[in-house]
């Protein structure tokens, strides 16, 4: 019966850390397509206004197209040499043995604390109760 509260309250657990994950990342999602948007609508006017200075300086309808495409060719090709710099994968920190036992603390204490938040105190007292007189109940 233990092992069975235990499983309940880690597939809350559970449930509570992917929710969370899954709300996060819906945010960054968000704030992504908005800045990607703004950023488009920057891009475009930028590429119109260097246009039109192109032509006021007394380049050609075609030569002006030219010059920008070259641009945006130049900056794609500078974003493209930056892709495997952002993918490099980071260096993992190996973990020292004397931090262990204050962090396997504090995880607890925090997955206590997400747990309490799910299932409220009450019913988490009540659980916790249960299973202690179930326990003593076998002896």
């Amino acid at each position: 019966m233990f092992r069975l509260m235990l499983t309940a309250i880690s597939s809350l657990q559970i449930g509570a850390r992917i929710k969370d994950a899954v709300e996060r990342s819906v945010k960054k999602a968000v704030i992504v397509a908005i800045a990607a948007v703004i950023l488009l609508f920057a891009v475009a006017f930028g590429l119109v206004a260097g246009y039109q200075a192109l032509i006021a300086y007394g380049f050609t309808a075609v030569e002006g197209a030219g010059i920008v495409a070259g641009g945006l060719v130049v900056l794609a090709l500078i974003v493209l040499a930056f892709i495997p710099i952002m993918n490099r994968a980071p260096k993992t920190q190996q973990q020292s043995l004397m931090d262990a036992p204050a962090e396997g603390m504090a995880m607890i204490d925090q997955s206590l604390n997400k747990a309490m938040k799910q299932v409220g105190p009450l019913t988490l007292l009540v659980g916790a109760f249960a299973v202690g007189l179930l326990v003593s109940r076998r002896r």
